[in-house]
């Protein structure tokens, strides 16, 4: 039995986002490694149960300053 990781990238969270992918990116596996804190963030937005849409907004609105609010 092999130990499955898998890399997470900013890059393709962002894709997985944008194709309502996220949970099928993230798939199976026994450990994430995020290789930045935005993935990381991400990440922890998904475990809140946040959808791929509200976290894309989201880090948009962080990205530009704004506040995580959504509405």
């Amino acid at each position: 039995m092999g130990f499955n990781k898998r890399w997470v990238t900013l890059e393709g969270s962002i894709n997985a986002l944008n194709n309502g992918r996220l949970k099928q990116y993230y798939g199976k596996s026994d450990a994430l490694i995020f290789e930045d804190k935005m993935g990381d963030f991400i990440h922890k937005l998904y475990c809140k149960g946040k959808s791929d849409k509200e976290i894309l907004i989201i880090i948009n609105n962080k990205k530009h300053g704004g506040n995580n609010e959504v509405h």
